[in-house]
């Protein structure tokens, strides 16, 4: 199946939403683990999240807190975000993931999905064309026009393999074309070093 180009730009969208979000390591198309997965919803099939990032979260402790304040936040742990692109009702009634990640967010155009028939914990942002516009802040943030938090999500615990499984992923793929990147510089460097 082809990807048509608003889809294709909302995962960009929602790449930028997810580093705003305080993710360090954001890719599209990560496939994850369904391995001890319950279907929340009856949307809940597919195995592929189309943009998916990994940062980091504070918890408080559970033992020893008589020694923290009552606001303190002492452990971070990675948790993982994701965010599923829907472009056509068709393409809605389909399914998406909803449980694979610890914040899940559904990202489509204004007004194409009610934010009742969302899964619960599910997130919905919507994208306004006629709005939207994209700056980098001097903080090195994204500030949007045109993209509106409806609903928010809510934290779901997921399993550390799930975790460790979608960095992984990420962190491979980066690898292997970064592999590439290098073997072009390399050979563009060599070639130079060859002339002088």
């Amino acid at each position: 199946m082809v990807e048509s180009d608003l889809h294709g730009f909302l995962k960009r969208v929602g790449a930028a939403f997810l580093i705003n979000q305080g993710c360090f390591l954001v890719d599209t198309e990560v496939p994850l683990s369904r391995f001890g997965q319950t279907m929340l919803h009856d949307l809940d099939e597919h195995h592929v999240i189309d943009v998916c990032g990994v940062g980091e979260r504070f918890f408080r402790l559970r033992e020893g807190r008589e020694e923290l304040g009552p606001g303190d936040y002492e452990v971070t742990q990675n948790i993982i975000r994701g965010v599923e692109v829907k472009v056509s009702r068709s393409d809605f009634r389909n399914g998406f993931i909803c449980t694979a990640c610890n914040f899940n967010y559904l990202l489509a155009p204004m007004r194409l999905v009610a934010p009742w028939e969302v899964p619960r914990g599910v997130g919905l942002v919507e994208y306004n064309r006629f709005k939207f516009d994209v700056e980098f802040t001097e903080e090195g943030d994204f500030r949007f026009k045109g993209l509106r938090v409806v609903k928010k999500a809510s934290f779901r615990k997921t399993s550390r393999f799930q975790v460790d499984n979608a960095t992984a992923f990420i962190a491979r793929r980066r690898t292997e074309e970064g592999k590439e990147g290098l073997l072009e510089e390399l050979r563009r460097t060599h070639v130079a070093l060859i002339s002088l």
